[in-house]
């Protein structure tokens, strides 16, 4: 028998400090009303076409990264609803092209090559070029249509066309004016992509949801940088007009909802649909979500093991008030239990929390 499993675990549910898209483990607990909020701006958008741009708010470790991969992961068996994951840009002078080859890179180029070509010998390109020229220009149609070639090089070229441009001699080849050069020609080229995974009344396909994360980078920005990314932003929004649901993840320290208008200015705040909070933790609140992660991890669940509800509480108790987010709690309770496994301890009590503490708490509590 392993360590785990004389704890009563078949996994140290506190394990994932720091949210993974990849985990086995991605389970929702406590914050019910946050995920009801969020699993409405889904239902909307699937069932109704919508258009949200949804805010999540709260502190560092509140869960803002996790509901975005929970969502992605619970949702992917979807077959018309395509999902991406994206941190906001880091470099503002480059912000732009790094959103557009971001969102390119998580649906991929081959993936957005199969879905134009399937388009195309579905509907016929002339079909699709008359989808496509309303959402972004007349240029950019014939573009994105070659993107669904069923000519290696054409298609070869369109990645490079994509990611760094091309020469003139090039684009005469393919019989294109221009690469995407101003940040107006990504928004109507990135339009234009993500319609071909939306489409229309005429061609419909299905929904885009974009999670953009750690936007409090912004603060970061120049002035005129943070300025400009916001304007693609609503640009961007502006040009889907259904099926399409976008959460900003925005964290601040002092939680100023008026910092957060001030940073994404105006014309992105008119925008916002619905404001989601994600609030620090009570001590009931805490202790319900350790309840319930322990519970689910637990292989005989009539069993007290392997922390009794006492020894929770004066944990949680003794842990500042401010630091009661998911990731705090995370990181303190997957300590106890990595220091029961290295001591070969099959039940964490009052005793084994206290020695426990002598080690742990100068520098961590």
């Amino acid at each position: 028998m392993n360590s785990l499993q004389k704890l009563n675990l078949n996994y140290n549910p506190f394990r994932d400090i720091t949210p993974s898209m990849e985990s086995n483990t991605l389970l929702w607990a406590e914050m019910e009303e946050v995920k009801t909020k969020i699993e409405k701006s889904y239902t909307e958008s699937i069932k109704n076409n919508s258009k949200q741009l949804v805010l999540n708010w709260g502190p560092y470790g509140g869960g803002k990264t996790f509901s975005a991969y929970y969502f992605i992961k619970n949702n992917n068996n979807l077959s018309d609803l395509t999902q991406i994951y994206l941190r906001c840009p880091k470099d503002g002078s480059k912000s732009t092209d790094e959103f557009f080859k971001s969102i390119i890179d998580y649906i991929s180029f081959d993936k957005i090559h199969l879905q134009i070509k399937s388009l195309i010998s579905e509907y016929g390109e002339q079909k699709l070029m008359e989808m496509l020229i309303p959402k972004t220009s007349h240029e950019y149609a014939k573009a994105i249509c070659l993107i669904g070639s069923s000519n290696d090089d054409i298609v070869e070229l369109m990645n490079r066309f994509l990611y760094v441009g091309l020469t003139k001699t090039e684009l005469k080849k393919l019989g294109l004016a221009k690469d995407i050069q101003s940040d107006t020609d990504v928004i109507k080229f990135l339009s234009g992509i993500l319609h071909c995974f939306i489409g229309d009344n005429n061609i419909p396909i299905g929904k885009v949801i974009i999670w953009i994360d750690e936007m409090e980078d912004l603060i970061y920005y120049s002035p005129k940088h943070y300025k400009g990314f916001s304007q693609v932003l609503r640009d961007l929004f502006d040009s889907i007009s259904s099926s399409f649901l976008v959460f900003l993840n925005f964290t601040l320290a002092e939680g100023e909802e008026s910092t957060i208008e001030l940073i994404l200015g105006g014309a992105v705040w008119s925008r916002v649909t619905r404001k989601i909070r994600y609030k620090q933790f009570s001590n009931t609140n805490a202790l319900e979500y350790c309840s319930q992660l322990i519970q689910h991890a637990k292989i005989d669940k009539n069993k007290k093991q392997p922390i009794d509800e006492e020894t929770t509480h004066l944990l949680i108790n003794h842990m500042m008030i401010s630091n009661l987010t998911p990731r705090e709690i995370n990181k303190h309770f997957n300590s106890l239990i990595n220091y029961a496994i290295e001591n070969n301890i099959n039940e964490i009590n009052q005793d084994v929390l206290a020695n426990w503490m002598k080690e742990y708490e100068e520098d961590n509590l």
